[in-house]
C-alpha cells in the first residue's frame, strides 16, 4: 500500500470530503450517536479511514489493535465498516451462533474480475446459488467413494515424490521443499480435477504446465492483495497502480485456460462414448476426473446443469486447495521440523514402529500415527496457511457479545487466524514456541480440521467451511509421512536449526519469504517404493529420451537406468515471486556423498544447480 499515492488521492478528493461531511451534518447524522454501540477501536481519519494505520503485514496490525482495544475491535476501512477478532468466543458467536447473519462474503473487485463474478463456492454471496454449487460439491465431487476412487493415484503421487526426493539427493543436491510439495499437492488435485498432471513422470506438455503454473500464481497473487478500490471507490476511476487493468489481463488468460481444458474434456467424452457404445459397454464413473462429472450432470428439473461459467469457478476453487492450504502448510510444517531436530526425530520414530522399514507409508496407517497429526495440528496453530479466514460479511445488523454492541448491515469481518494461534490467553505464554505435545490427548485421536474448539480454524467453520477439508488433510499428512519415512533432514547449506528463518509474505495465503531448501539422507531403500510403481511408470522411467525444460530450450541427457529417477522441475517463471522458487540463480551444492562419489552408475544433472 503506497503512502505517496494514498496523498495523492487524498489531494484530488479533498472536494469530496468536504461535500462527504457537510452531508452528514446536513442530514443530522451524529458520528458519536453512530459509533456509540460500536465495539472499541483505533480512531480513524475522514475518507481513509483507518487504512493508513495498515503496514505491508495487516494481519500484525489487526492482531495488535486486539490487544489494545479487546477481543472484537471496530474498523472503518474507506467506506467500510469492519471488525476484527482472535478471540474463540467471539468467533464462535460469529461462526456458528449467528451465521445465519454472518455467512456471507463481500463483493470485491477480485472476486468480480477472478471468480467469475463471485460464481465459485469460495467467494460466493449466501444465496441460492452458493447453495445449489455447494450441494453438487458435496453431493458429486466430495463424496467418499468419489475420493477414495483416486486413492490409486494418490498412493502413485506419494511414490513419484520419494522417488523424486531420493533421486536428488544421492547426487547430492540441495532440496527445494516447496518445489516438491507444492508439486506433490498441486499434482494431486489436477489429477482428480483434470484428469493430467503438471509435474514428474507422465506429465502434461511442458508448455501447458508452464502456463497452468503462471496463471495460477498471478491469480492467487491478485486475489490476495489489498485493493484500495474495494474501499475508496474513487479510487478505481484512477486506478494508478494498474491494478485492475492486470486483473482484466489475468481474468482472461484464466478464463482462455479453463475453456480449452472444458472443450478438450467434451471431445475426449465424445470419442470415449463412441468407443463405449460400439462396444456395448456403460460409462465407468469411477473413472471419470471431476471435469467429466461436472460436464456429464443434467437434472430432470434442468438447475442442476452446469453452465461452462460455473465448471470454471468450482475449478479454481479446486485448484485453490492445493495452493492453499496443502502446499503452504507442509513447508512450513517442514520448517518447523528443521529448527526442532528433535520433534522430527520423535516424529520419525513413530513412523518406523507403526509402519516399519519395510513398506511405504499408505494412507490407511494415518489415524494411527497421532503425533504426526499432532505437528500438523500445531503448524496450523502457529503458521496457518492464511492470515484470515475468507472474509465474512454481515446480510443484516446484528448484535455481538450478549447486545453489547451493535453492528451495521454490510459489516466486513475479519477472522484473524494467525493471531488466534498466538493468544496468549488461549494457549499459555509459550505462544511462539512449536510445541505439537500440546495437542496429545492420550489415547484418542488428534483432530485436525474439525475446529470444534474454535482455537484453530484452518478450514473455517459454520456454513462457509471449506467442504474439502479431510482431503487437504490427507494430503498434508501424505507428504510429510511420506518424505519424514523416507529420509532423515537437516538444513542446507551449514546452517543450525535455529538459524532457519519463518519470515513470511502476506496474501491470500501466507508463505515463507523464502523458498525452504535442506538436505535429505535416504533412511529407505529405493526398491520398497520401486517395487509398487506401475508397468508404466517403470516404462517411462526408462526412455531413452527425457526432456527437460529449461526456459525456452530442450536438452537431451543420459539415459538413467531404473534406479535414477528422472527429476522433476516444478520451477516456473511467473511475475509472482512471493510464491515460486529462486530462478537464475547459482546455489551452493551440498558436497556429494562418498558412496555415490565411488559410484560406478552414471550420473545425470539438470540445468545447473538450483538448491
Amino acid at each position: 500500500m503506497s503512502v505517496v499515492g494514498l496523498l495523492f488521492f487524498l489531494l484530488l478528493t479533498f472536494i469530496i470530503s468536504i461535500l462527504f461531511i457537510i452531508f452528514f451534518r446536513l442530514a443530522g447524522k451524529s458520528p458519536k450517536a453512530d459509533r456509540r454501540r460500536l465495539p472499541p477501536g483505533p480512531t480513524s481519519w475522514p475518507i481513509v479511514g483507518n487504512l493508513l494505520q495498515l503496514s505491508q503485514l495487516p494481519h500484525r496490525d489487526f492482531a495488535r489493535f486486539c490487544s489494545t482495544y479487546g477481543p472484537l475491535v471496530y474498523l472503518r476501512l474507506g467506506s467500510v465498516d469492519a471488525i476484527t477478532t482472535d478471540d474463540p468466543e467471539v468467533i464462535r458467536e460469529i461462526l456458528v451462533g449467528q451465521d445465519d447473519a454472518f455467512a456471507s462474503r463481500p463483493s470485491t473487485v477480485a472476486a468480480a474480475r477472478l471468480a467469475y463474478g463471485s460464481g465459485d463456492v469460495a467467494l460466493a454471496p449466501m444465496g441460492s446459488h452458493w447453495k445449489r454449487m455447494r450441494r453438487i460439491c458435496m453431493e458429486h465431487l466430495l463424496t467418499t467413494r468419489r475420493l477414495e476412487s483416486f486413492a490409486a493415484h494418490r498412493a502413485e503421487e506419494a511414490r513419484d515424490l520419494f522417488m523424486d526426493v531420493w533421486a536428488k539427493s544421492s547426487s547430492g543436491e540441495t532440496i527445494d521443499l516447496r518445489q516438491v510439495l507444492g508439486g506433490f499437492s498441486m499434482n494431486n488435485v489436477t489429477r482428480m480435477l483434470l484428469g493430467k498432471k503438471y509435474f514428474g513422470p507422465a506429465r502434461a506438455g511442458q508448455r501447458e504446465a508452464m502456463e497452468f503454473m503462471a496463471i495460477t500464481h498471478e491469480l492467487f497473487h491478485l486475489l490476495g492483495i489489498i485493493y484500495l478500490g474495494d474501499y475508496l471507490p474513487a479510487w478505481r476511476w484512477l486506478d494508478p497502480t494498474g491494478c485492475e487493468r492486470k486483473m482484466r489481463e489475468v481474468e482472461k488468460k484464466t478464463d482462455q485456460f479453463h475453456q480449452k481444458i472444458i472443450d478438450e474434456h467434451r471431445e475426449r467424452t465424445r470419442r470415449r462414448k463412441e468407443t463405449r457404445r460400439s462396444n456395448c459397454k456403460e460409462d465407468d464413473d469411477d473413472a471419470m476426473d471431476f471435469v467429466d462429472v461436472l460436464l456429464s450432470l443434467h437434472g430432470e428439473d434442468g438447475r442442476e446443469h452446469l453452465n461452462d461459467k460455473e465448471i470454471k469457478a468450482l475449478m479454481q476453487d479446486m485448484v485453490a486447495a492445493a495452493t492453499d492450504t496443502s502446499a503452504v502448510t507442509s513447508e512450513w510444517a517442514f520448517t518447523e521440523l528443521l529448527r526442532h531436530p528433535h520433534v522430527l526425530q520423535k516424529a520419525q520414530f513413530e513412523l518406523d514402529s507403526v509402519i516399519g522399514l519395510d513398506r511405504p507409508i499408505r494412507e490407511s496407517d494415518l489415524p494411527h500415527l497421532p503425533y504426526l497429526r499432532c505437528i500438523v495440528r500445531e503448524t496450523f496453530r502457529l503458521h496457518p496457511a492464511g492470515p484470515f479466514l475468507i472474509p465474512h460479511e454481515s446480510l443484516r445488523p446484528a448484535h455481538l457479545m450478549n447486545g453489547r454492541y451493535t453492528l451495521p448491515c454490510h459489516t466486513r469481518v475479519f477472522i484473524n487466524t494467525h493471531a488466534l494461534g498466538r493468544n496468549p490467553h488461549v494457549w499459555g505464554n509459550d505462544v511462539d514456541e512449536f510445541r505439537p505435545e500440546r495437542h496429545e490427548k492420550g489415547k484418542g485421536k488428534v483432530e485436525i480440521s474439525h475446529g470444534d474448539d474454535f482455537v484453530i480454524l484452518p478450514f473455517g467453520a459454520g456454513k462457509r467451511r471449506c467442504p474439502g477439508a479431510p482431503l487437504g488433510v490427507v494430503m498434508v499428512l501424505m507428504g510429510l509421512g511420506t518424505l519424514l519415512h523416507g529420509f532423515d533432514w537437516k538444513a542446507a547449506y551449514g546452517k543450525r536449526p535455529e538459524e532457519v528463518g519463518v519470515e513470511e509474505i502476506y496474501g491470500m495465503t501466507m508463505p515463507r519469504a523464502e523458498p525452504l531448501k535442506a538436505v535429505a539422507t535416504t533412511r529407505l531403500k529405493e526398491g520398497i517404493y520401486m517395487s509398487e510403481v506401475s508397468d508404466q511408470r517403470k516404462k517411462i522411467l526408462k526412455m531413452k529420451r527425457i526432456e527437460i525444460f529449461l526456459g525456452s530450450t530442450i536438452q537431451l541427457v543420459e539415459e538413467p537406468k531404473l534406479s535414477q529417477v528422472p527429476r522433476r522441475d516444478y520451477s516456473v517463471r511467473t511475475p509472482d515471486t512471493a510464491y515460486r522458487p529462486e530462478a537464475n540463480q547459482v546455489q551452493p551444492r551440498h558436497p556429494v556423498p562418498s558412496s555415490v562419489t565411488n559410484s560406478t552408475e552414471p550420473r545425470y544433472r539438470v540445468g545447473g544447480d538450483r538448491g
